[in-house]
């Protein structure tokens, strides 16, 4: 599938039949992959080359037109980027019934947080592994200016592995900006906040101006998720969960997984990651790359 969405209880209307629609006189949409909250997902055709892309189309009144003019630049950005470890984006625009569209890769294989919620705890080597390869996608990325904004297991693409093992995809650079969800912490705030409250950086919930390195606070609430099977701050509602980010401290994996043998260096590699203050971080991805890889997995 294209991605995963997130299920959406409030979501009452079906997803609109739109087998046969062609989008810029070359994509012919053919059935529908999935649906969620803000957005539906289907499986297209490029009418004059031999190629299956994914068409999400967003549902234009829950955008601005704020929303949308950014949409329109993140998208391009995107486009110019080469990256295996970053899903690609073949085009943006505007249906005639006005919902943005973005056409992009249509990828086999499940997101992260549903591997997560299926097994207990995934090997550590293979956690090595996809933290680099989500790791060289961010530095591709930040490099080129282009911030995350949502970065989440929800939004990572576990997929077949290619002739370079590379098996990771990093969805919705900057495009899940959409809903605003009462209950649901797993869902983007709408308005000028973005991103999920289990991996909101403590800059994003006060209000600040943020940088990179709000993504990597949340890569290391990503990570910390991956290695334990849970978020590191879960509160009863999400003003909870922001105190928690704002005031404590995640707990060692040992106490939150009893048991738990993890390797040293990976554990100082994700709380430095989830440091509040953004100086006392890592200031880039190509950082905590260098440290992954210098990880001494005997430990674990």
């Amino acid at each position: 599938m294209a991605e995963e969405l997130e299920a959406d209880d409030n979501a009452e209307e079906p997803a609109i039949n739109r087998s046969g629609l062609v989008i810029e006189n070359r994509f012919e949409i053919l059935d529908l992959i999935g649906r969620g909250g803000m957005a539906s997902v289907y499986r297209a055709r490029h009418q004059q080359i031999d190629l299956n892309v994914a068409v999400k189309i967003l549902d234009g009144d829950q955008l601005t037109k704020r929303d949308v003019a950014r949409l329109k630049v993140e998208a391009q950005s995107l486009n110019s980027l080469f990256h295996p470890n970053i899903v690609k984006i073949y085009s943006f625009g505007l249906l005639e019934s006005g919902e943005p569209y973005i056409v992009l890769d249509l990828l086999e294989g499940q997101t992260l947080q549903a591997l997560i919620e299926k097994e207990s705890l995934l090997p550590q080597l293979w956690l090595i592994e996809a933290f680099g390869q989500i790791c060289s996608g961010l530095a591709c990325a930040h490099e080129s200016g282009i911030i995350h904004r949502d970065l989440k297991p929800a939004n990572v693409m576990v997929v077949p592995p290619d002739e370079e093992n590379s098996f990771i995809k990093i969805l919705d650079f900057g495009i899940a900006c959409a809903k605003n969800a009462k209950g649901d912490q797993r869902l983007t705030k709408k308005g000028e906040v973005f991103g999920s409250p289990l991996y909101m950086s403590p800059e994003a919930i006060s209000g600040k101006e943020i940088d990179h390195r709000a993504d990597i606070y949340a890569f290391g609430c990503l990570m910390y998720e991956a290695v334990t099977g849970a978020a590191p701050f879960i509160g009863n509602t999400v003003i909870v969960t922001y105190l928690k980010h704002l005031q404590e401290k995640p707990k060692p994996f040992a106490e939150a997984v009893e048991g738990l043998v993890i390797s040293d260096e990976l554990e100082s590699i994700v709380f430095k990651c989830m440091e509040k203050d953004p100086e006392k971080r890592y200031q880039s991805a190509e950082e905590i790359l260098v440290e992954l890889k210098a990880c001494n997995v005997d430990k674990g």
